[in-house]
């Protein structure tokens, strides 16, 4: 199945934030970070959504990019 753009849904727990994310191809994947890791990112949520999507942590997502992100 194809979608127009990236889907996420993440659900952010006390320890660890886990993520689901569809790509624009259909594919499914799967994501788990600690919730609070001040020396490597700021925003778990946001981090992971780079990481899925290739995203360098500097690099900045843009909304076009993005049809749904759910926070469970």
């Amino acid at each position: 199945m194809e979608v127009d753009n990236w889907q996420f849904w993440i659900d952010r727990g006390g320890t660890f934030t886990d993520i689901v994310a569809r790509n624009p191809n259909g594919e499914v994947k799967a994501h788990k970070l600690l919730s609070e890791n001040v020396g490597r990112y700021v925003d778990a949520p946001v981090q992971e959504m780079k990481d899925i999507m290739g995203l360098d942590y500097d690099d900045k997502i843009t909304m076009n990019e993005i049809d749904v992100i759910k926070m469970l």
